[in-house]
């Protein structure tokens, strides 16, 4: 058995998880943020968690990804994402010392998503295969031959950093937002940093767009809303998925004249909308007449949501520890 972390900016969910991918237990809990001894207190959760399988199953490793960049050779976290606590730390070390000395493995949670995949998903009949995940940012992951490409920096399918819509004014402005961007409100990141690509193209930055559109506050508006909305024929609401859908296709095609892959998976809870990925595929179709490099394009939806991250997660562990 292998204990698998998904670790995020609300909560730590973990698994217990058979060497194929099978769960046998799951749970979890919240992710403290924002406190003085945050890293005492994230290694103390997963330390305890770990303990309260050890004595009743056998653990054979430990598996986590979580955001920031990765060196996975390491088990070095960079950045850490609103788990700014994590940056420069030895994660992997930490855990492992503190677990009995067992195996860990961290990976980016983009790149997890993407190897998940790969490895059962939608993606396993092709050679190369991009993955993107549209929820609170925007995650991203390429993987040829079932392995990851992480980059000379460990940054590389960070699609959230795409730029889109910068203009020569906000050269002015974005170098005094930058340093804090990962720490900003909802709100204040929208205002300042519209053109950064998970500000106004993740699940949460179009139903923030929406919720302004509305006079709502931005927690009264969700996927699930947004599509209610469409249903109705709501033309301001429509308008904006429109642009939404049109803005990730551009995007699209910038990836497939740059790596070609076989196929491009969109995922998050969003996708589970028929209308998400129909969207998508339509203003390809549209842009598609610019260059026949375009013309092999295949979107789909990826076939896991909710666990893509635990199975990606165990997946990367085989990989380093098993040579799978």
């Amino acid at each position: 058995m292998y204990l698998v972390f998904d670790v995020g900016g609300s909560a730590i969910k973990y698994a217990l998880m058979k060497k194929h991918g099978d769960i046998a237990k799951k749970g979890s809990e919240p992710t403290h943020l924002d406190i003085p001894n945050g890293l005492e207190v994230f290694v103390k959760s997963i330390v305890d968690i770990y303990e309260s399988f050890k004595g009743r199953e056998t653990i054979d490793g430990i598996a986590m990804d979580l955001p920031g960049q990765i060196d996975v050779d390491n088990g070095i976290v960079y950045g850490g994402g609103a788990l700014q606590f994590l940056d420069k730390v030895p994660l992997g070390k930490i855990i492992s010392e503190k677990c009995d000395g067992i195996n860990v493995a961290l990976e980016n949670d983009g790149k997890c998503a993407a190897l998940a995949e790969a490895w059962q998903g939608n993606g396993k009949s092709y050679d190369n295969v991009f993955v993107m995940v549209f929820g609170t940012g925007v995650g991203g992951g390429l993987v040829v031959n079932q392995r990851v490409l992480r980059g000379a920096n460990l940054s590389a399918g960070e699609i959230s950093y795409f730029i889109e819509g910068m203009n020569m004014d906000h050269l002015e402005t974005a170098f005094n937002y930058m340093e804090n961007a990962d720490r900003m409100p909802l709100d204040e990141f929208m205002k300042k940093m519209p053109y950064v690509w998970s500000a106004g193209c993740s699940t949460t930055g179009r139903c923030y767009l929406a919720s302004k559109k509305k006079g709502l506050d931005r927690k009264e508006v969700d996927g699930i809303r947004l599509y209610k909305w469409v249903e109705e024929g709501d033309q301001e609401i429509i308008d904006l998925m429109e642009d939404w859908y049109f803005q990730i296709a551009k995007q699209c095609c910038n990836i497939q004249a740059m790596f070609d892959p076989g196929v491009i998976l969109v995922g998050g809870g969003i996708s589970a909308q028929p209308l998400f990925v129909e969207g998508i595929k339509r203003y390809i179709d549209k842009i598609k007449v610019i260059s026949s490099i375009y013309e092999h394009i295949k979107i789909d939806t990826c076939k896991y949501m909710n666990d893509s991250n635990l199975l990606g997660a165990l997946f990367n562990y085989r990989q380093k520890y098993e040579g799978r």
